[in-house]
């Protein structure tokens, strides 16, 4: 009786080949047949970052409703199957995406002041103004916003990220003459507005249209803040923030 096939498996720099050989006897000799290799797909050669990375690209261009893995790989240069063998399907890549990008978040608030300040809420939203970039990442962000909202994986995340926030927020608010929760609340929906009015303005630079905003707020509430913190933010690059908050998340392990 033929014994069973014998597969071989060798790499080489740009791909993966294979050659079975089958080992049989016949008029009591052995005979071996070999097949000739056969080339297969190029081996997983990307890190998750990269492919992560990939993936935030595609949902930049594409949109939640539009992102696929068929373009993620081709974006990273791998196969639809290797992107599958490490992601197991496009609804657990968003997910993965969504925690990679809430965590990030996470280690930037902590490298903000953490104590009550008029100028720290200041440098809190010139943060968040350094933080959106451009009109088109804040309209990408919006819309993948709004459809994480009907998944209730990544709603959940969606909802972490913005207790971050107000984590954030409530660490450096001083007393006001409302309660510390509702001084929170009512400088979160400002954060949130102005945002949202910095979309029709005719200043093209987020981060001075938050710290000006953001100053009038804090007159309005009575919380005094520093005219030179004030001059510091509007003259510092608008991505030395985002720079010094970078962080470079663990890799899974493989």
């Amino acid at each position: 009786m033929p014994s069973p096939p014998h597969l071989g498996v060798y790499i080489t720099d740009a791909s993966v080949s294979m050659s079975i050989t089958f080992h049989s006897i016949t008029n009591g000799s052995p005979t071996v047949r070999t097949v000739l290799p056969v080339k297969m797909g190029r081996p997983f050669t990307a890190t998750d970052e990269e492919i992560l990375n990939a993936a935030g690209r595609v949902i930049a261009r594409r949109g939640p409703e539009g992102f696929s893995i068929a373009e993620v790989a081709a974006d990273v240069g791998l196969s639809r199957a290797a992107i599958i063998l490490r992601f197991k399907s496009t609804q657990a890549l968003k997910v993965t995406l969504l925690k990679r990008l809430v965590a990030k978040f996470a280690a930037a608030m902590q490298t903000l002041p953490q104590t009550p300040s008029g100028d720290n809420v200041l440098r809190l939203g010139a943060f968040l103004g350094g933080y959106i970039r451009s009109r088109e990442s804040l309209a990408s962000f919006f819309s993948a916003y709004n459809t994480n909202l009907k998944d209730p994986e990544l709603l959940e995340l969606e909802r972490q990220r913005g207790r971050l926030l107000r984590d954030a927020i409530a660490r450096v608010m001083p007393e006001v003459a409302i309660d510390h929760e509702a001084a929170v609340n009512a400088f979160a929906a400002h954060l949130s507005g102005t945002i949202m009015a910095w979309l029709g303005a005719e200043d093209e630079d987020s981060r001075r249209f938050l710290v000006m905003r953001t100053r009038d707020w804090l007159v309005l509430a009575g919380i005094s803040c520093s005219e030179d913190v004030i001059s510091e933010l509007l003259q510092e690059p608008r991505d030395s923030q985002l720079k010094q908050a970078s962080v470079r998340l663990p890799r899974r392990k493989k």
